[in-house]
């Protein structure tokens, strides 16, 4: 208590002085930055001053903003302007002016970027310039001295003309303000007009129709359009020129187009209103297809296949397509899904062409940073050797692998898998296939070699796991797995899991693939037939050459099978070691020592049980 009350008698003098200073002058002024020469915590220093010094009476000035730094990003539909925070600034006041009006339009913002597009209270002009003074602004500071930058379009802000009918065979366009001429380009060949219709009714075969304004010598961007002399329709052309910004698509807009549509892999169309669409969602796109405005001149586009430039390389052997991000290696589903609707014998080429970490990959579901290839995949991709790492995959429906369906002829090579976390937290204990998971495949029926996987963990509600593919039908060699650790984790029930370190069911090849740590663990006795490298060999199945280090099988139910190399080999399938070796096996607290298993004991190094 005396040393409470003592605290209360420091503070009362306090009060009075801070009190004693008001009704002194009138008002208290708030303390300025320190400054060099000594500040509030200066040894005889005054609030801001020197030593000895008393309070500042003016705040402190903000520095302007930086007019060097001032970046201007124009395309089709934004215009970006960024520049160099101000040190303390915590907003910035803009005065926004444009050519062809006196008038200007103020804004506040926290950030040291604005897109002025997006703003509904100030219009970008066509052409022409725009002008921007900042002022940066902080409470107890002083506004900086305002400082002014002028920007000059480059006139790729133009919107494309407009059709507003269509008879006899005349196209007549809207009339685009300050344009000095029009091209229209036929089927590729250009000529100039001067008017703003053009006479198709000549045309004896289906044409492209190509139509754009020049203004001050710069051209606009262009409405197409399809002629069909036999219907004597025009159609909206597909939109053929896009960029690509991470995962977000855009395109010029379209005269007279009221919104878009938006086409998936799957067909599935959204309509936007905007040129621009975010690809975080599972599919890609497809196509997107103008809608235009008057419907009874230029009919909807029909969903035809658009060439999208997603990945850089031209897909060939000598020239293949490069993955250098996650969103590259999700673009392969668009060249599968073209190169099977061209029934092309030609087969892609991709190869990763560096190092990927996902841990700078936003969830793009749930808790997940990578997506399934879903399209069949014929082609060959090359994983150069490099390491995907950081993987996290939790999802609760369905089962989970890199790809899909690998089909004949397709061949998955090279690649290093660091850090990864699949987690399926679907219940099925009745066909338990359904929340399967595994590293590279549901289904092979092409070549996977060569993976690496390291530092893994699987974790199944219900169902079943492999460290590199699921169902084999073609070949899988010369993988190594490292450190995995796969749980089946049983919501509810006792569902029986089977678990293998390479391939859970095998009907092709599996050959000289080697896991140096495996440790496959439930909860009560709910694992089904597990092994270090197959957990079924079906009839006609090879498994050949393969080895392990250390395999450890805990929670095993009674009378399952459990094998370093296979668990269970059917009658007709094939399991020898060759040239592998074998390591420890530990069946719960049993080291397994026989090389094949019995009818009581279905547990050995090379299989637990054949039939």
């Amino acid at each position: 208590m005396t040393k409470f009350k003592f605290k209360r008698l420091l503070f009362l003098p306090l009060v009075l002085c801070i009190l004693f200073a008001f009704v002194a002058c009138g008002s208290i002024e708030a303390p300025g930055v320190d400054g060099p020469g000594g500040g509030g915590n200066t040894p005889g220093g005054g609030p801001s001053g020197g030593p000895g010094g008393g309070p500042d009476v003016s705040a402190t000035q903000l520095a302007s903003v930086d007019i060097s730094t001032v970046k201007f990003t124009e395309t089709a539909f934004s215009l970006v302007v960024e520049w160099a925070p101000v040190p303390n600034a915590k907003s910035y006041r803009l005065i926004l002016g444009k050519s062809g009006s006196s008038s200007t339009t103020a804004a506040t913002i926290d950030d040291n970027t604005i897109d002025l597009k997006q703003l509904s209270y100030f219009v970008v002009p066509d052409t022409g310039y725009v002008t921007i003074s900042f002022t940066a602004k902080a409470e107890g500071y002083a506004d900086s001295e305002p400082v002014t930058v002028k920007f000059d379009l480059e006139g790729i802000l133009l919107l494309s003309p407009e059709i507003i009918s269509f008879n006899n065979g005349v196209i007549e366009w809207k009339s685009v303000s300050g344009a000095t001429a029009y091209t229209v380009k036929v089927n590729g060949t250009a000529q100039t007009v001067s008017t703003n219709t053009f006479d198709v009714s000549a045309l004896s075969g289906t044409s492209r129709i190509e139509i754009s304004a020049t203004i001050d010598g710069k051209s606009s961007a262009t409405t197409a359009v399809l002629y069909n002399p036999t219907t004597k329709k025009l159609s909206a052309m597909p939109i053929s020129e896009y960029t690509l910004e991470g995962d977000t698509l855009k395109w010029s807009d379209v005269g007279g187009a009221v919104g878009y549509k938006v086409v998936d892999l799957d067909f599935n169309a959204e309509t936007v209103t905007v040129p621009g669409y975010a690809m975080d969602t599972r599919n890609l796109v497809y196509g997107v297809y103008p809608v235009m405005a008057a419907t009874s001149v230029v009919q909807s586009a029909e969903v035809a296949p658009v060439d999208m430039k997603y990945l850089s390389g031209a897909g060939t052997e000598a020239n293949p397509y490069l993955i250098k991000t996650p969103f590259d290696l999700r673009a392969i589903d668009f060249y599968e899904l073209r190169n099977s609707e061209q029934n092309s014998a030609a087969k892609n080429y991709y190869k990763i062409a560096n190092d990927i970490d996902y841990n700078t990959v936003s969830a793009l579901e749930g808790d997940s940073n990578m997506y399934t290839v879903r399209k069949p995949f014929f082609g060959v991709l090359d994983g150069n050797g490099k390491t995907l790492s950081n993987i996290a995959v939790h999802y609760s429906s369905g089962f989970w692998s890199l790809f899909e369906f690998i089909a004949t002829g397709g061949i998955v090579k090279n690649i290093k898998f660091d850090g990864v976390e699949l987690n399926n937290e679907m219940q099925d204990e009745v066909h338990p296939v359904n929340a399967t998971v595994s590293m590279v495949a549901y289904r092979n029926y092409g070549t996977v070699t060569n993976i690496t996987l390291s530092g893994a963990k699987f974790t199944v509600a219900g169902g079943e796991a492999a460290g590199i593919v699921v169902h084999n039908y073609g070949s899988v060699s010369g993988c190594t797995v490292n450190d995995l650790s796969i749980k089946a984790n049983a919501i509810t029930g006792s569902a029986a899991f089977e678990m293998a370190g390479v391939v859970l069911e095998n009907y092709g090849t599996v050959g000289g693939n080697d896991v140096k740590s495996l440790t496959i663990s439930g909860s009560g006795t709910n694992i089904g037939s597990s092994a270090g490298i197959v957990s079924i060999n079906r009839t006609g199945g090879n498994v050949i050459d393969n080895s392990f280090g250390t395999v450890t099988i805990n929670n095993l139910k009674a009378g399952k099978e459990a094998g370093g190399i296979v668990a269970y080999c059917a009658t007709g399938g094939n399991v020898t070691k060759g040239s592998g070796t074998f390591g420890t096996l530990k069946v719960g607290t049993q080291n397994i020592t026989a090389n094949t298993g019995t009818q009581s004991a279905p547990r050995g190094l090379l299989y637990g049980k054949k039939g």
